[in-house]
């Protein structure tokens, strides 16, 4: 086709597609026309309407064809009638919920589709429609905003009506605002918009951002372009300076001449704009509170539509500051100032509405009809107040507004009082029938009133005024409404609403500096309240007022602020705050005299409630916040005086009301001279309540004042001890015997004299606090507790020192006698006080607090007032566990034993579904402590077991708890624990059992744990069997006596001994025992053994082998049982595998200690005997003497002997296709070597005494048993390494029945292979040898597939690495040198491949990594045997796979990686493992640089490092590995990483004596040095201060912050020792440069929020990681000042550039806890701890005073620079950071002389706030500071 016709076809399509879009549009827009016409609803389907599907595809082929042939179209404005059409269409069949479900109504459906594409082509690529108009426009988008709410209304959201809406929305959104952008609304069109689409506008805006859905990308964006919409049609710039001009806030101004602008006003706002506010008055009146909601969206709109059109940025805005901000100050400021009060103006327009609706209510009758109006009414204000603030529309330092805006925010706040004060008159039980649905009303009203307060008091604190009372009366009235209404829907979110607020209250005047007006005023809000609650006769509605009350103001978080703002107080402002506590509790007590006067002239039940409510608030809620008052008040040297004046006065309110009951216990209290008691008609709760007041006031304020006595001068402290009549605190203890008075004094001396006894006073007080076993005031008993504790302190006290003193009395003194008995009364009170604390604690403790409940328990933070009897006790538990050590010497023997039991029992009563199968409980509440963490506290505390009676019973209740529960799992066994059993007899009826399981145990069996027929007791039991065992491994290994563990061991080899049986038998029972059960108890008990082994051995100082353990009886037991884990099912399968083995290495350990117990007696005995014989004979030291008898060898022996036989019998049972016969015969044999490797590292350990190896070298005897056991064992090893690991050597051949010849002829292949004879040819061997390996089993083990294979490869490195350590040892004789080849290569292998991998690796593989690491270090001690030159090659090898493997690891620890592992908290077991795999790495690479290495292979070593710092790898094409990576930082590879920690353990080694490596680190120092630089100037950059990237090959290389700070560590330790190492120059300049380099990039985030891919998304910033680089950075510097003095000086302008740089970054501290730009700033004690460290910056200059004083202004003025806000952030110095400076800063003064440093300061500052600071810091220098001779 030639070019022509091409042309003439494109034309002719152009053609057809221009007539069928006009003839299809005509066809619809005639069809929708005359459907109008006929006011008919189309048919679907029909031809030619607008529901015709064909239709719409011939509509959309035009579309697409016109589009690629860039063919223009056009769209006629009626196509919006045709669009108006389809979503009638689909709002008529909305409710049909079979179109929102798959494959129905899909012929609708795929119409539907096809409209929305060809309307999205119709305004996305051919322009829109023609001739478009607004009123066409409002008809559409009227049906769309309907069509949107209908589908949140019927929650349609994710269905495929609801996404066709979704993008129906948004392709008409878009368009509509761009046309109200370009055709501003005029007058009649303005009415329209608003008439018609204002209040769907507002709806569908709400439920937008209400609802969950609303927060998807396309729901946002639909939401968004519905917020242009509004700004477009209602705020266009071309009109919305008539919005600017309303003059709404001038009525509400000061000044007089308000009427004059009103009339201006009424004149403005006459223009069409008032249609908007008219509409708003209508909205109100109709009641459509989703719309009124929207209001505040409209104010957000309005404010940046204004700020826009101007063209400025009001303070807080989201919009960016344009060219105007560049023009003169004075005009910005008058053109901000205008803005704000224009955009107030239109705040006030929109909510006088809002307040005139709610007067209308307040001049009403209230009905409850209109109450959900009212909250609709009050949520709109709430809104609009939260946008004015977002917007930060009011700022009271720039208001200008003459007092409008204060005036109508009180208008707004007096309203919502009002409001407030109505509703609490009405009750919620006469709201109508529907009485829950009026309660959640009440509820959101009360939330939304507390919440708009909270708005107010955040713009203006001032709006309340002096009225604070009134504010409280509301928060308490609400908190009664939320404490009657716990089961109401939305009661936690009111709460909370009201405790954040009475917080806010309390901080907001804390940082006024006026919280005691706030206290106060809560206290006299709380008095008045009282009456207020009702005319009630019941007792239950005063008592919950009192309980709503304590739920608030006793409540953790509100004490704490109240605690926070009293310490806040300043220091000449304690003594008031104490005058002021001291009137309130004045006017409590004339309020209580006042309310039971009243009850006694009327007699009145309503007011005998009345009272009794009025000692309950006082005792429970009023005394909390006098105690925390007197808790929290800091006493210091100046204030002291003050406060102990101001705490005399107080005293004089407190000493008549107890001065009854202390004088002659009669049970009364006076108040105000009235005397309260039940003969004048007062019940025993009110009197209890009022002594709860009384006794906590005078033990805080006994508190206080000796803190007051101990600061003022020694004179005054004499009239204040008097007052107090506390004389021991300012007398020394050599007086405290010789004054006559001090035994009388104690807490109720002060009160009156003399008083009666502490304990008279409780045994009074009981009397009425009980009643029938019933505490009726929790709380009093607490405080007495708390009372006797106090006393028994200062019993302690006194008795201590009177036996000190009487140890040197004399025996002609006649007052020794009444020393000792005041001691003996002493005695005899404490005991008495010890006795009702018991008694306390055990009449009201119940079993039930030790069941496994989570729901029991008390909060952290309690608070003595809401105390309850349950909570009492666990109150009492957890201040007599905290307290043992008080009153414990003088508890009886069976009150200890009873405590201590309870101890256990809480303990192990937390059972889990890790412990037991059948507990179903929650986890506990993390708010709680329950008996079971209090129990935990006190047994992980050392200083409980510190107490005698501890380590003296504990063993004995241990032993009784765990007989019970092992006397209930195994009822018919009739065992004692506590016999010791016959081992023989034991360990012949397990074989016989044994015998019986022939092929090891069945295999797996779903139903081996039964659900039903398992007893749930049992299980129980076995849990706390589990708990008990546990508390042996926590118990400090220090505090086992020898007796103990002996009790301890044969107990639990008792109960290994039931488990083993029970396991054995389990197929021939009725199921009773959980199998799975028995065995993970017996992996515990295996699990203490060693551990109670271990701590026997430290105590057995004789060394006698009483706690030694049945090493048979581990052997046996272990191959009983080694195949039980096939039998368990398969949900247990993984966690059975890890008990196995975790069975093994217990078992492998106890023979390590057992044996080396058993070998260091044996050996000792031999050196003992032959002294004794030379003693005997009188023999020469070289007089020959026989072998000793063999009775010392027969426990040697017999361990061989049993381990020979064992080993015999697991080489029977190996066949050649063991792999696939499952892992049994592997486990067995791993049983089998981990005992054997257990017997050889017990041996090893013992010859590590020097002593030892010498005398067991003359044992010939003894020596060649060793040399047969271990010869055995190496060829038992050999065989199964060449079987299993070897592709060359076929099993098969090495198989045979007689086991004994296959030993032999192992040895004599051995012995036939050519020959090894010394180590040199080993090395040969070692390097050259090429082994086909089996490498499919060995990936397998690798990749963690085949766990039984990665356990069995770990012993059999183990093994070998303890023959080569005994080699060392005693040189052994025939060692199969080519086995350790072959081991080596095996071990090469798999770490290569572990430091190739790009992935965690799996938790079975640290089995054979740590037995490889192991062996491979023990290796490192023959290098100093071979020849330098024939093992360099071999040497160097070994050191690269170091390296490699170091860095792998550095790589999977990420950002956790650190030079060691001191200090490091393991977030997981994963990393835990890691942790101590890589420590065992770098002990390995350190042994192979031991004392007697070569010259030739430490310079191997260091070349290594060397290389590997530059990133060069032999044998890797990439020889480069360091990259400087993108703008954001570089990254190095793992080998890398490896260079670097491997050099801090080269240094490490050589600062901790290691003298041979001085000479040639010295030589290469400077070459390291300049690599550590190198890493650093390619990793800088700001991704170093992010947390780790998540990513698919996050495991591949290491974390460059790590990297960074762990070159950062070794250069600071570099530069702390300048003896070893010299550095130079240009290495100093880099080393004060570094810090500044890398903190720079935190101070760009800080300041100018840097954004980049990795930290916009999963990446957050690392603060543990910047606080650690910070502190060694500044640490870097310290050392540099400290030691390179003249070289730091040189380069001061470097140091100088840092230290700022670390300044800065100070400034910007997240002191709100807030997102945005903060979030790369320090919380307040990171900033603390940072500044901390730069403090000691300074602090050091000032110690290199003759290097740096002519610079030391220069750090003292960036200093006040940054202090004064102008720093790079302009934030200043918080407090708290400042705080932590100023001891450097202090110390920069100090080296500034007045004449030149200080007076270049002052001229360069000139006038302003830097100068005023200076002047400051001297005067604060001068008086806290400086010496001036005295001390």
């Amino acid at each position: 086709m030639d070019g022509t016709s091409q042309t003439l076809q494109v034309i002719s399509t152009s053609r057809t597609i221009v007539f069928l879009n006009d003839w299809v549009q005509s066809i619809l827009i005639s069809s929708e026309k005359k459907t109008k016409l006929d006011e008919k609803k189309p048919e679907f389907g029909a031809s030619g309407s607008v529901l015709d599907l064909k239709c719409w595809k011939i509509f959309h082929f035009c579309l697409e064809k016109s589009k690629t042939f860039h063919l223009p179209l056009i769209c006629y404005k009626d196509l919006l009638r045709v669009i108006h059409s389809i979503t009638m269409d689909a709002s008529s069949n909305l409710n049909n919920m079979s179109l929102c479900c798959e494959g129905t109504s899909v012929e609708r459906l795929e119409l539907y589709e096809v409209a929305l594409d060809c309307i999205s082509l119709v305004f996305s690529s051919h322009g829109g429609v023609a001739n478009q108009n607004l009123d066409l426009w409002i008809l559409l988008m009227d049906k769309v905003l309907e069509l949107v709410l209908e589908v949140f209304k019927m929650q349609l959201e994710g269905s495929k009506l609801g996404y066709f809406v979704l993008q129906l929305s948004s392709c008409l959104f878009e368009p509509f605002a761009k046309f109200l952008r370009l055709h501003p609304t005029r007058k009649n069109n303005f009415h329209n918009f608003i008439d018609k689409l204002l209040v769907p506008l507002l709806h569908s805006s709400h439920v937008l951002h209400s609802s969950s859905w609303g927060s998807s990308i396309e729901w946002t964006n639909l939401s968004k372009l519905i917020e242009e919409v509004l700004a477009q049609g209602l705020f266009h710039p071309t009109h919305i300076d008539g919005f600017l001009n309303l003059q709404s806030s001038n009525r509400y101004r000061n000044s007089s001449d308000a009427t004059a602008t009103v009339k201006e006003e009424k004149i403005a706002i006459k223009s069409y704009h008032r249609h908007l506010f008219d509409k708003v008055e209508k909205m109100i009146a109709g009641k459509n509170g989703l719309a009124l909601i929207g209001l505040a969206e409209l104010l957000h709109l309005f404010v940046s539509s204004v700020t826009k059109h101007k063209g400025v940025l009001v303070d807080g805005g989201d919009s960016k500051q344009s060219e105007v901000a560049s023009k003169k100050i004075s005009v910005s400021h008058s053109m901000e100032a205008e803005l704000r009060k224009s955009i107030l103006d239109y705040f006030v327009q929109i909510l006088e509405y809002l307040l005139e609706y709610l007067n209308k209510y307040l001049q009403s009758d209230g009905e409850a009809v209109s109450l959900f109006n009212v909250s609709s009414t009050i949520r709109s204000i709430n809104n609009l107040l939260a946008s004015f603030i977002n917007d930060k529309l009011y700022l009271r330092t720039e208001d200008t507004s003459e007092g409008a805006a204060m005036n109508f925010l009180k208008l707004i706040y007096d309203t919502l009082v009002s409001i407030s004060s109505k509703i609490s008159h009405k009750k919620a039980s006469s709201c109508g029938s529907d009485e829950k649905s009026q309660k959640e009303l009440y509820i959101s009203v009360r939330k939304d009133l507390i919440v708009t307060v909270h708005h107010l008091l955040d713009i203006e604190y001032e709006v309340v005024g002096d009225d604070l009372e009134s504010l409280w009366a509301m928060i308490f009235s609400s908190t009664a409404c939320c404490y009657s209404s716990m089961d109401v829907k939305g009661q936690p979110l009111l709460f909370s609403e009201i405790l954040r607020l009475g917080c806010k209250l309390i901080d907001l005047y804390s940082e006024l500096r006026q919280v005691d007006s706030s206290i106060s005023s809560l206290c006299r809000a709380l008095r008045h309240s009282s009456s207020l609650v009702g005319d009630s006769e019941a007792y239950t509605q005063f008592a919950s007022y009192s309980n709503a009350l304590s739920m608030l103001l006793c409540s953790s978080k509100f004490r704490l602020s109240l605690g926070n703002a009293i310490k806040a107080i300043p220091e000449g402002q304690a003594s008031g705050c104490i005058k002021q506590l001291s009137s309130d509790i004045m006017e409590s007590l004339d309020w209580i005299k006042c309310g039971h006067q009243l009850k006694t002239e009327q007699s009145n039940k309503c007011d005998s409630l009345q009272f009794r409510l009025r000692a309950e608030l006082m005792g429970k809620v009023l005394s909390e916040v006098y105690i925390i008052i007197l808790d929290s008040i800091t006493v210091t040297s100046g204030n002291s005086y003050l406060l102990g004046v101001s705490l005399t006065n107080l005293l004089e309110i407190i000493r008549p009301g107890l001065s009854n009951l202390v004088s002659s216990q009669e049970i009364c209290v006076l108040v105000d001279g009235v005397t309260l008691s039940k003969t004048t008609g007062c019940d025993n709760v009110s009197i209890c309540w009022i002594l709860v007041v009384f006794f906590r006031l005078i033990l805080s304020y006994r508190s206080l004042f000796r803190q007051t006595i101990r600061l003022v001068a020694p004179r005054e402290s004499e009239k204040m001890s008097l007052v107090m009549s506390d004389s021991l605190t300012i007398r020394p203890a050599s007086d405290w015997l010789e004054m006559a008075g001090s035994f009388g004094e104690d807490l109720f001396s002060s009160i009156i004299q003399p008083p009666a006894t502490v304990l008279d006073v409780i045994h009074s007080v009981l009397d009425i606090c009980t009643q029938d076993s019933v505490v009726l005031c929790p709380p009093l008993v607490w405080v007495l507790n708390a009372v006797a504790l106090q006393r028994l302190v200062e019993l302690n006290l006194l008795i201590r020192s009177s036996e000190y003193k009487l140890q040197w009395k004399d025996a002609d003194d006649s007052s020794c006698r009444k020393r000792e008995k005041r001691v003996t009364r002493m005695r005899n009170e404490a005991v008495g006080l010890t006795k009702f604390m018991m008694e306390s604690l055990s009449s009201i403790y119940k079993d039930q607090i030790f069941a496994p409940s989570f729901g029991g328990g008390i909060d952290k933070s309690f608070s003595v007032g809401s105390l309850e009897e349950k909570s009492l006790a666990y109150a009492l538990w957890w201040t007599n566990c905290q307290h043992v050590d008080i009153w414990c010497s003088h508890a009886a023997k069976k009150d200890l034993k009873k405590f201590l039991t309870l101890v256990i029992q809480a303990f192990i009563s937390y059972i889990n579904e890790d412990n037991c199968h059948s507990t179903t409980h929650k986890p506990m509440h993390l708010e709680k402590v329950t008996a079971y963490q209090i129990a935990l506290e006190f047994l992980n505390n050392t200083i409980s077991y510190e107490q005698r009676f501890v380590c003296r019973y504990m063993a004995s209740s241990f032993c009784k708890i765990l007989q019970m529960s092992v006397s209930s799992i195994f009822a018919t066994s009739g065992v004692d624990l506590s016999e010791s059993p016959d081992w023989i007899k034991v360990i012949s009826e397990v074989e016989k059992l044994s015998d019986v399981q022939i092929g090891g145990f069945p295999s797996r069996k779903p139903d081996m744990v039964p659900a039903e027929n398992c007893n749930e007791q049992i299980n129980v039991e076995l849990a706390k069997c589990q708990r008990l065992l546990t508390l042996l491994v926590q118990m400090p290994e220090e505090y086992l006596s020898l007796e103990s563990s002996s009790l301890y061991i044969t107990y639990i080899l008792n109960l290994e001994r039931l488990l083993v049986s029970s396991l054995l038998e389990w197929r021939s029972e009725s199921c009773s025992h959980n199998p799975y059960q028995i065995f993970r108890l017996l992996v515990t008990c295996r699990k203490v053994l060693p551990t109670l082994a271990l701590a026997s051995g430290k105590v057995n100082v004789t060394g006698s082998s009483k706690c030694s353990l049945p090493l048979p009886w581990l052997l046996k037991s272990l191959s009983a049982v080694i195949g039980v884990q096939n039998s368990f099912p398969e949900d247990n399968a993984f966690e059975a595998k890890v008990a196995i083995f975790s069975m093994l290495h217990y078992t492998s350990y106890a023979w390590l200690l057992a044996s080396k117990d058993q070998f260091h007696h044996e050996i000792g005995s031999i050196l003992s005997d032959r002294k004794l014989r030379r003693k005997r004979k009188n023999l020469k030291p070289g007089t020959v003497e026989p072998d000793i008898s063999e009775c010392n060898l027969q426990s040697v022996l017999q361990l061989t002997d049993a381990l020979d036989e064992n080993m015999h019998k697991s080489l029977t049972t190996f066949k050649d296709e063991f792999l696939h016969k499952g892992c049994q015969d592997l486990n067995k044999l791993s049983s089998t070597i981990a005992c054997f490797q257990g017997l050889l590292w017990g041996l090893a350990s013992t010859l590590d005494n020097k002593s030892f190896r010498m005398k067991l070298s003359n044992n010939t005897e003894m020596m060649t048993r060793i040399n047969s056991s271990v010869l055995s064992c190496m060829n038992f090893t050999s065989f199964l390494i060449k079987a299993s690991f070897l592709e060359d050597q076929p099993s098969g051949k090495m198989v045979s029945s007689d086991t004994k010849g296959v030993l032999i002829k192992c040895n004599l292949e051995e012995q036939s292979c050519p020959a090894i004879s010394d180590l040199e040819a080993f090395l040969s061997e070692v390097q050259h040898q090429k082994l086909c390996l089996k490498k499919s089993l060995l990936m397998q083990i690798f990749r963690g597939e085949n766990a039984e294979a990665s356990f069995f490869l770990g012993q059999l490195f183990i093994a070998c690495s303890a023959v080569v350590r005994l080699n060392i040892q005693i040189d052994l004789t025939s060692i199969p040198w080519s086995l350790f080849a072959i081991v080596v290569d095996i071990a090469q292998f798999l770490l290569l491949e572990f430091s190739r991998s790009e992935e965690m690796p799996h938790q079975f593989a640290f089995f054979w990594l740590d037995g490889a690491v192991k062996f491979l270090e023990e290796l490192g001690s023959y290098f100093p045997r071979f020849d330098p030159s024939l093992s360099r090659d071999f040497y160097s090898k070994m050191i690269g796979l170091h390296l490699k493997v170091i860095g792998k690891c550095i790589s999977l620890q990420k950002k956790e990686a650190k030079l060691d592992n001191q200090g490091k908290s393991c977030i997981s077991l994963e990393t835990s493992r890691l942790d101590e795999f890589k420590e065992r790495l770098r002990m390995s690479f350190r042994k192979y640089m031991e004392k007697k290495s070569s010259e030739l292979h430490l310079l191997s070593v260091i070349v290594a490092v060397e290389r590997a710092l530059v990133g060069e790898q032999e044998g890797v094409m990439a020889n480069y590995e360091i990259v400087c990576g993108s703008s954001n930082g570089g990254e190095v590879s793992s080998f890398v990483a490896g260079g670097i920690d491997c050099l801090d353990s080269i240094l490490e080694l050589l600062l901790t004596g290691s003298k041979h490596l001085e000479g040639t680190i010295k030589e290469h120092i400077q070459n390291l040095v300049a690599c550590l630089f190198n890493v650093i100037l390619h990793l800088q950059g700001p991704t170093i201060f992010y947390d780790n990237v998540e990513s698919i090959k996050a495991y591949e290389r290491p974390n460059s912050g790590s990297v960074v700070l762990m070159c950062v560590e070794i250069l600071t330790k570099i530069s702390r020792n300048p003896f070893f190492f010299k550095k130079g120059a240009c290495h100093m300049v880099q080393c004060l440069r570094v810090p500044g380099a890398l903190f720079q990039y935190l101070l760009q985030l800080q300041i100018v929020n840097i954004s980049s891919d990795i930290g916009t998304s999963k990446c957050a910033f690392d603060r543990k990681f910047s606080v650690e680089l910070y502190a060694i950075s500044c640490r870097m510097l310290c050392t540099a000042i400290k030691n390179h003095g003249s070289e730091t000086r040189d380069c001061i302008a470097l140091l100088e550039d840092s230290v700022s740089v670390l300044l800065h970054c100070l400034e910007t501290v997240n002191v709100h806890h807030v997102d945005g730009r903060e979030s790369f700033a320090w919380e307040v004690q990171e900033a603390v701890k940072c500044a901390s460290c730069l403090r000691r910056v300074y602090e050091e200059v000032r110690q290199q005073k003759d290097f740096f004083k002519e610079h030391s202004f220069k750090f003292l003025s960036r200093y006040i620079w940054v202090y004064c806000g102008f720093g790079p952030a302009g934030n200043g110095l918080i407090r708290e950071v400042d705080e932590a400076l100023k001891p450097g800063v202090y110390a920069l003064l100090d080296m500034c002389s007045a004449d030149n440093e200080l007076q270049n300061l002052h001229t360069v500052f000139g006038e302003g706030p830097c100068r005023s600071t200076l002047a400051a810091l001297r005067n604060d220098y001068e008086n806290n500071f400086q010496y001036t001779g005295k001390v």
